[in-house]
């Protein structure tokens, strides 16, 4: 119960701390509660797997349909992958994948514009959803900004789910009701699978009170906390 109670504290401490906009909250600079690391080794590649096997799971069981196709957990299970975690307690609690040199075939003259792009957004389903979201978008934000990109994007399946479920709309009203996301404007893939376009402008969020970032800023080259 010490644990759980601990973390319950932190976690309403780290709440505070983000409602006021990182400025007071209660958080404690040399000691963040959370980390932001790539997976760089198996053993983190598999937890991180798991929890997005979890989360899948979780949404089976109340007849939701996945918001992304496939075997996603495979992708956090490939080592050539550019994937990023937050860790809490030495334990995953949230997940997301970047391209730091996106395509964007759905976008107009937005390409022009550098930006990096998130994908694969997952939670730990025993933790608070919304507090792991709201750190994972301030985050990339910090960490776009951080890279000299203009905005940090992301493309969100938005279509009818096939077994009755809302899941793919509640996540787009999770990212942008939530975590702040901006709508851009609606399209469709190739195959026809409609998608929302959201983005975010790039923004130092000075986050060193809450994580420590340990996601280099050149995948070959090691980076320390901002200090």
């Amino acid at each position: 119960m010490t644990g759980t109670s601990t973390r319950a504290e932190r976690q309403s401490a780290t709440e505070a701390a983000v409602d006021q906009g990182l400025a007071g909250g209660g958080a404690d600079a040399a000691h963040p509660p959370y980390e932001m690391r790539p997976l760089l080794t198996e053993q983190d590649r598999e937890a991180v797997a798991d929890l997005v096997e979890q989360r899948t799971k979780w949404l089976n069981d109340r007849w939701l349909t996945p918001p992304y196709p496939g075997d996603p957990a495979d992708l956090f299970r490939d080592p050539g992958v550019d994937s990023v975690a937050l860790f809490e307690d030495g334990l995953p609690v949230g997940c997301l994948q970047l391209n730091r040199q996106p395509v964007l075939p759905y976008w107009d003259a937005e390409i022009y514009e550098p930006s990096l792009l998130v994908s694969l957004a997952y939670t730990a389903p025993e933790r608070k959803t919304d507090l792991v979201g709201r750190l994972m978008t301030l985050w990339a934000m910090d960490f776009a900004d951080r890279l000299g990109m203009a905005w940090v994007r992301c493309e969100v399946p938005s279509g009818a789910p096939s077994r009755g479920g809302t899941m793919r709309m509640h996540l787009l009203d999770h990212l942008m009701n939530v975590c702040g996301w901006q709508f851009v404007r609606p399209t469709k893939e190739k195959g026809g699978r409609p998608l929302a376009l959201l983005q975010l402008p790039a923004q130092a969020q000075h986050l060193q009170p809450l994580i420590c970032c340990n996601v280099p800023l050149q995948p070959a080259v090691p980076n320390l906390c901002k200090e």
